[in-house]
């Protein structure tokens, strides 16, 4: 079964996209308008005619050639046409090229070795129906009780305000390096280009912002890029309500709403209390890298 690596400049994006979109998980993360902002440049591994496709997002440093996940990116790996023989096909060629390798695989790939350990998201899937726990509920009533309301932002008012209001949390609160901020806003644009971005608020009887959320889509597939609420220390529900709107906004134009995560067990509390099933996925991890090199990447840690 032959690989072929296609530079980027040479990718056909119209064949990747198609195949991404028609894939068992058709994930926002490895479409072409995604993957530009997030790993410029990527190039592409691809099986016959864009039958069996995975993104290349590698880097070099110190004259090393390394294959990092991109940041505000999860499961990568293997689209379209999956079975066992192609999903080895592609990982011996990664292995062989890349001496790090540290990606996310999405959850159709089932490869398992010592390299590989779990991680896990949580989703709805409309055609199986979700509901909320007796606290979701709780708090969705308290933030209509409390006269807070959830509007779509306009397009043209969503860089300034994400600026003003998710890139403070990002850095402040995540702890994001100014750079990988950047990069975010770089993602917003161009999902803003592409016409996948739906930015919601939860304001309240003054037309205060209490919460602000991003969420990235096609047709089939939504995700809960990034958000917060500022009302933290009132306990309001302003949160609860904004993803409620958001779930049901989706519920007759998408098949999978992703929350995005859900290793933080308070995070995955709050997205189970919402619907939200785990889904399980892969990390793989390998590190052939020179001794020393290696040494000095633990200690970076």
């Amino acid at each position: 079964m032959e690989v072929n690596h296609i530079k980027h400049d040479d990718i056909d994006l119209k064949k990747w996209d198609n195949t991404v979109l028609s894939s068992a998980t058709p994930l926002v993360f490895a479409q072409s308008f995604y993957l530009n902002a997030t790993s410029p440049k990527w190039d592409a591994l691809v099986i016959g005619d864009y039958d069996s496709i995975f993104p290349l997002t590698a880097k070099t440093k110190l004259g090393l050639k390394y294959l990092p996940q991109p940041s505000f990116t999860s499961q990568l790996g293997v689209f379209g046409k999956i079975n066992e023989e192609i999903e080895l096909t592609f990982y011996n060629y990664i292995i062989k090229k890349y001496r790090l390798i540290e990606i996310e695989l999405n959850a159709s790939n089932k490869i398992s070795n010592a390299h590989v350990s779990p991680k896990r998201t949580y989703t709805i899937e409309y055609k199986n129906g979700y509901s909320y726990n007796t606290n979701t509920k709780r708090n969705i009533s308290k933030a209509i009780k409390n006269g807070l309301a959830v509007t779509i932002i306009e397009p043209n008012d969503i860089p300034a305000l994400s600026k003003k209001y998710i890139d403070p949390f990002l850095e402040k609160e995540l702890g994001l390096a100014k750079p990988v901020v950047k990069t975010f806003n770089v993602l917003l644009a161009s999902c803003l280009k592409n016409k996948s971005l739906l930015t919601l608020k939860t304001i309240d009887s003054k037309n205060n912002i209490k919460a602000l959320a991003h969420f990235v889509y096609n047709n089939k597939y939504v995700l809960y890029l990034k958000g917060t609420n500022f009302d933290k220390s009132e306990n309001t529900g302003s949160m609860h309500l904004l993803i409620d709107s958001a779930i049901k906004h989706f519920e007759n134009r998408a098949e999978i709403f992703d929350f995005g995560g859900g290793a933080n067990t308070g995070l995955s509390s709050f997205y189970q209390g919402l619907g939200g099933s785990q889904l399980n996925y892969s990390f793989l991890s390998i590190n052939n890298l020179p001794k020393l090199i290696s040494v000095l990447k633990q200690k970076k840690k």
